[in-house]
């Protein structure tokens, strides 16, 4: 890791290395996006990532919503690793319980930044797979899915100037999913985006979040490489099939404070389904892991929100699965209910009650910038879940 936080993660296409910030020394630590079809190489990349957050001392606290399919290459070799839906909210809310923790030792010694190692390490999350909680379509239970955006948004509030990153990934996600505040929103946009091959509709909702500068728009990224420029109209006049070129696997349009460059992650060679060089490579320096008193936090609160987290997922209403967390910031005043959630979940509740105007969603969320209620209603009525009801500009429930 060089003076500035950033790593060489690949290559550009002129051979200039393609680097990107595991810590941000001026920023504090940084909120990152993933997104790439499978197939794209986000895997390989979020590996390559680990693997340098290990060599360079860096606490990865990682969770995989798709069972550890994702990245098994981690499981042993990161200072946590959970696996599963219930496992990756359980890993959020403990690792927003570490935050906790620190914040209430720095104010206690009246410290108001972070400096790497003075006490404690940084500590980046990364989290796979979050479309499967996170999403307008998915098919967790809606307190579940309040929950977890819940605490994305505490993470992001606070987890900066305490040395705590995050990183999101997904096949597909909308920056709308990771909350409802404006500045939750900013800090996605504010570190690294990867964009690997997507399909056309989610490289446009990334430009229609404000990832991208207005008139930019990223390089399309097919499946293969071409073998060579006339191909194509040399397969036609033969009347042949056009061979493809070799897979685009970590290609990725790089986003960084407005400007984009394409990428493509070191090559990474799978046998028997893993890949043993990322494993030696994160073998080759010892883990790095919290402080003792961090580790019992840390634990602790695992063990108490992954039975919060599946007794959710069953249709419980997780009672008694916050008591006694010392250092929670996510159960409200009332002390039995999560925080709220997405905008479009707000939407949904309000519809509950019946057919609603537009304009009245808007007075109730007042809050919330018009046009971002606005780009969530849309949003929902293309995902099938409201339908217009009367009157221009009425809404209600799908049936």
């Amino acid at each position: 890791m060089d003076t500035d936080g950033t790593i060489a993660i690949g290559l550009r296409p002129d051979g200039r290395q393609a680097r990107v910030p595991l810590y941000d020394p001026q920023m504090g630590a940084v909120t990152d996006l993933y997104v790439g079809a499978p197939g794209a190489g986000k895997s390989v990349s979020l590996l390559t990532l680990l693997a340098a957050e290990r060599i360079n001392g860096i606490v990865s606290i990682v969770a995989d919503a798709q069972d550890g399919m994702s990245l098994p290459e981690a499981e042993g070799r990161v200072y946590h690793f959970g696996k599963g839906v219930a496992a990756t909210a359980a890993t959020l809310a403990a690792s927003n319980d570490l935050g906790k923790y620190r914040e209430k030792i720095s104010a206690a010694n009246g410290w108001g930044s972070f400096e790497p190692g003075e006490p404690w390490r940084i500590a980046n999350d990364t989290l796979d797979e979050l479309n499967r909680i996170l999403s307008a379509d998915s098919t967790v239970p809606r307190p579940f899915r309040k929950w977890v955006t819940g605490l994305v948004g505490d993470n992001q509030a606070t987890g900066r100037k305490l040395g705590k990153g995050i990183r999101f990934a997904a096949q597909s996600i909308h920056l709308a999913d990771l909350g409802d505040k404006d500045r939750i929103r900013a800090n996605a946009k504010n570190g690294t985006v990867w964009l690997g091959r997507t399909n056309s509709s989610t490289t446009q909702h990334m430009a229609t979040d404000g990832v991208l500068p207005p008139g930019i728009y990223p390089e399309p990224i097919p499946r293969y490489f071409k073998q060579g420029s006339g191909n194509d109209i040399d397969a036609a006049f033969h009347g042949k099939e056009a061979k493809n070129g070799p897979i685009t696997a970590g290609m990725a349009n790089i986003i960084q404070g407005g400007t984009v460059f394409l990428a493509r992650t070191w090559n990474a060679r799978k046998e028997a389904k893993t890949y043993p060089g990322l494993i030696a490579l994160m073998e080759s320096a010892p883990m790095p892991r919290l402080s003792p008193e961090e580790d019992r936090v840390f634990q602790e609160s695992y063990a108490r929100w992954l039975d919060y987290a599946e007794a959710l997922l069953a249709g419980d209403d997780g009672e008694g699965g916050g008591e006694g967390a010392e250092y929670s910031g996510y159960i409200d005043d009332e002390g039995d209910e999560p925080s709220s959630g997405s905008i479009k979940d707000r939407i949904l509740d309000l519809l509950v009650d019946g057919p609603m105007a537009l304009a009245d969603v808007r007075r109730r969320m007042p809050e919330v910038a018009a046009g971002s209620v606005n780009n969530a209603m849309g949003e929902l009525r293309q995902a099938g879940h409201v339908t217009p009801a009367g009157s221009r500009g009425t809404y209600q429930l799908a049936n």
